[in-house]
């Protein structure tokens, strides 16, 4: 057995702003410099992953990518400073959280469940 949560943040207006999904979205964008390739390494349809951007946008009010035109080599999309400060910031909080969830589990609930 081991603890388990999901995490997120939400603001007054939009429950589930950003959470893991988001956070992959960002990284695999950020990787590989283009939507289309990063949809397409998560399974997910370039609508919906353009989607979850602009709401996350909406939501956090700042811009996350930047979509760059290409000419023969086609376009490219790059995160904002803002995007790369939240994904490297989102990794560090999730990492703190998960050990604390451990830590907490391992100290009140561990002895109990897996006896």
């Amino acid at each position: 057995m081991k603890p388990n949560a999901k995490l997120f943040i939400s603001s007054p207006k939009v429950d589930g702003l950003f959470g893991e999904g988001k956070w992959q979205l960002l990284d695999a964008i950020h990787r590989h410099g283009s939507i289309q390739e990063a949809s397409r390494e998560l399974g997910r349809s370039y609508r919906k992953a353009w989607g979850d951007i602009k709401r996350a946008e909406e939501g956090l009010g700042r811009q996350l990518v930047t979509k760059l035109r290409g000419g023969t080599s086609g376009g490219s999309t790059e995160l904002t400073d803002f995007g790369r400060q939240l994904l490297k910031g989102w990794k560090k909080y999730r990492n703190e959280v998960h050990l604390c969830i451990k830590k907490s589990y391992n100290r009140h609930l561990k002895k109990i469940i897996e006896k």
